[in-house]
């Protein structure tokens, strides 16, 4: 089991054996170190099985997305639902690099440490527009996530703010 989880994951990933995965926890930093100097937030998704599958094809899978907030130092805290067979965290912060990390719950692996080092961008304008919108558009516009309204109206809120403000450039 440890090799198979060594191979397929970060070096930044650190686990605990045992029974399930009940939460991620971990900080954002700059690559090469230090706190970031941007506002961040973690574009959480899990999956859930469906219960029914028709024969011959692949597993359905039901996503639902919410939003989590590092804390100042960049530190951050997400409960892993027992129900969901994965989860994908997008860590997003103006001016970085989107940075996206996929878990599947496996048997045996215990909580996780994740120390996330996002990449300054160096046209973060370009990135913005080809990459992280459209990205953060969707958990919008697509209702088969159930974001919570207040945390649609967060992103909503973030991109217009990110435009204008690439806009004055």
């Amino acid at each position: 089991m440890t090799f198979t989880i060594i191979g397929c994951y970060p070096e930044a990933l650190k686990y605990k054996v045992g029974v399930s995965t009940f939460h991620i926890k971990g900080s954002l930093i700059q690559k090469g170190g230090g706190f970031l100097k941007s506002d961040s937030f973690i574009v959480i998704t899990e999956y859930y099985s469906r219960f029914m599958q028709f024969e011959k094809e692949s597993p359905i899978y039901v996503p639902k997305a919410r939003l989590v907030f590092p804390n100042k130092k960049g530190d951050f805290h997400i409960n892993f639902d027992l129900k969901a067979t994965s989860i994908n965290l997008s860590f997003i912060a103006t001016g970085y690099k989107l940075h996206n990390f996929f878990f599947r719950r496996q048997i045996g692996v215990g909580n996780l440490k994740y120390n996330v080092e996002l990449i300054k961008s160096e046209s973060w304008k370009d990135e913005f527009f080809i990459q992280t919108r459209p990205y953060l558009e969707k958990f919008i516009l697509e209702q088969r996530y159930s974001m919570p309204d207040s945390q649609q109206l967060f992103i909503g809120n973030w991109l217009a703010e990110v435009k204008k403000n690439l806009a004055k450039k």
